[in-house]
């Protein structure tokens, strides 16, 4: 249950998306700019969260990507669950494929407790709850594009640890 990059990118895209809160698409090469990726790995990143409908998109000028639905809507679990493949959001933190109580690893007993606690918070917290907390405070910075040739805005997101 340790995420991979893209798991990680596309919650940092989600929460740029949910902190800005304005509704208006933003542009794939805005957003990888700001988290300091290529934007045609982002782009492939978003496909995910597109495809279970977390994300639209919106075509010609000032078009890009913005959240299907109200930032309250989407719990942090959506958006994990949206890019990482089946079943490993609630696997093995040492990634073994045989990880059961019958058969546990030697890290099951500590990370059973811990996993559960943190599979808790992602299925019952938003992207808003922490989108609201990052206006004023953050640890990622970037600046995002509207897509319009305007200046890009400021924006600070803060992750959950």
């Amino acid at each position: 249950m340790l995420y991979r990059h893209s798991s990680q990118l596309a919650l940092q895209a989600a929460l740029l998306l949910a902190a800005e809160d304005s509704g208006k698409p933003r542009r794939v090469r805005d957003l990888a700019a700001a988290l300091n990726v290529p934007a045609t790995y982002l782009a492939k990143v978003l496909q995910g969260l597109i495809r279970v409908g977390l994300l639209r998109t919106v075509r010609g000028p000032g078009g890009g990507v913005r959240l299907a639905r109200p930032a309250r809507e989407i719990r942090l679990w959506d958006v994990l669950e949206a890019v990482e493949p089946a079943g490993e959001l609630e696997g093995c933190c040492l990634g073994l494929k045989e990880w059961s109580d019958r058969s546990p690893c030697p890290l099951h007993d500590a990370w059973a407790r811990i996993r559960s606690q943190i599979l808790a918070m992602l299925q019952s917290r938003s992207l808003w709850d922490f989108a609201t907390g990052a206006r004023g405070r953050g640890l990622m910075t970037g600046s995002v594009g509207s897509g319009d040739g305007v200046e890009p805005e400021h924006t600070s997101v803060e992750l959950p640890r």
